[in-house]
């Protein structure tokens, strides 16, 4: 289907309109999802070395990287998902 000179026109003001609020969502909750991604991927590596080494102490380590990242990235969505409720 394809759209019209003046649906592309209506699209583009649209954007050009909606796109500061949607930067502006994204970087609030932008610090939340950096730690997030910080603690998953830190728990993803210990649990390679777990692994590899077989060594007790990164198994429990990984698993708690891997919560902890998960609760935080969880934390950011529901910021996220909140601000989209909040109309400027």
């Amino acid at each position: 289907m394809r759209m019209t000179q003046t649906e592309k026109q209506e699209l583009d003001e649209w954007v050009e309109k909606e796109y500061p609020k949607s930067a502006k969502r994204l970087e609030a909750s932008s610090p939340f999802h950096q730690i997030g991604k910080y603690l998953i991927g830190s728990g993803m590596i210990l649990y390679m070395i777990y692994g590899i080494s077989h060594i007790s102490f990164f198994k429990p380590t990984s698993i708690i990287f891997l919560i902890l990242g998960m609760f935080i990235e969880v934390i950011a969505l529901v910021k996220y998902f909140r601000s989209l409720s909040y109309e400027d």
